[in-house]
Formats: C-alpha cells, structure tokens, sequence
C-alpha cells in the first residue's frame, strides 16, 4: 500500500510495526534482495511525529544476530 502525499499531515503520530523475519525473507528470496530498514522507517513516518517503531524478531541459539539488533535500534527501532 503506497501512502499518497497528499494523505499525509505532518501533525499526525504514527507507530511503526515491522516483522523483520518476513521482510528479510522475502526481499532475499522473491527478488534477491535486501531491506534498507532506515529507509523503510524514514518512507513511512514522512515527517509525521513517530510514536513508537518496533522490530519483531524471531531470536534463535544457531545465529547471532546482535549486530543486526544494534543497527535497528540505533535506526529507531525497539527490538521485540
């Protein structure tokens, strides 16, 4: 869903909700790609006053995932 400029109002609060598994697998193996997620979080908040962003992540023991959790929370993102 593309969100038109002209439906954006700068007093809105907005939160962001990310299922990063998700996204990550499917940019890789739909179209052999990567998410930028500072962009993504940048294209959806448009200058409107960003509430809260979180990152839903599936931890697991076999990858270490901690720099990857970093990046997001220094985007903006809490780790969940």
């Amino acid at each position: 869903m593309l969100i038109r400029k002209e439906n954006i109002k700068l007093e809105q609060r907005i939160g962001v909700f990310v299922d990063v598994q998700n996204l990550f697998y499917s940019a890789k193996h739909l179209y052999n790609g990567k998410v930028d997620f500072n962009k993504l979080l940048r294209k959806m908040v448009q200058g409107r006053s960003l509430i809260r962003a979180i990152a839903y992540i599936v931890k697991t023991t076999d990858i270490d995932q901690t720099n990857f959790i970093s990046l997001l929370e220094t985007i903006g993102f809490e780790a969940k």
